[in-house]
């Protein structure tokens, strides 16, 4: 089958690839286990209310903004009013899906001056719904949890790393025959971890 690229995001720092297909599979297509970096996020979408192929598929990024990318679990059910209200302000779609608002969101809080922890904070109060989702930068990873909580997400975390998944089985299959001291973040929480070693957990 002919795979044809397209770009859909420019930045200095992250690579973001979108496709359809069993994540073994895609590992070995695009060699992502050769490439190297500090951080990462991936997702393994059921599709609910758009189409199977790459355009929908995580993750998303804010159009005109560089190295900004989320995946998302949940539903956000503002989704049209937040979207108005960020096209009123300038802000570009190319999707109606609802992970890219979010992307979007936090790229208008980030261009306004204000840091991703406080864009994650603010996040909670501004996006309706039931939702968990991870963001990633240049240089941080974080995470928002609604305050409903009814979208999973486990933590695990060491010296070494921090790890995060929908569900503790995706965490084992990193750490095969140990038994992980794993956590799930409180209702209505965030967290950030950046490169320079600061740590914005609520």
């Amino acid at each position: 089958m002919e795979r044809v690229g397209r770009l859909v995001s420019v930045g200095t720092s992250l690579d973001i690839i979108k496709d359809v297909g069993q994540p073994y599979k895609l590992q070995q297509l695009y060699g992502i286990a050769e490439f190297n970096g500090s951080h990462g996020i991936g997702h393994t979408r059921l599709a609910t209310e758009t189409g199977v192929h790459p355009e929908t598929a995580h993750p998303f990024w804010a159009t005109g903004f560089a190295d900004v990318a989320t995946v998302h679990n949940g539903q956000i059910t503002n989704y049209w009013i937040m979207r108005r209200r960020l096209e009123r302000k300038g802000m570009e779609f190319r999707t109606e899906n609802d992970t890219e608002l979010i992307a979007v969101y936090l790229a208008y809080r980030m261009s306004q001056g204000i840091a991703l922890d406080e864009a994650l904070q603010s996040s909670l109060k501004d996006l309706d719904g039931t939702f968990s989702y991870l963001v990633a930068t240049r240089d941080s990873i974080g995470y928002a949890k609604d305050k409903l909580a009814a979208k999973p997400m486990v933590k695990y975390e060491d010296d070494e790393l921090i790890a995060i998944a929908s569900e503790e089985v995706a965490l084992n299959r990193l750490f095969p025959g140990r038994a992980l001291d794993t956590t799930e973040p409180p209702p209505l929480t965030c967290g950030l971890w950046s490169r320079q070693g600061t740590d914005g957990t609520d």
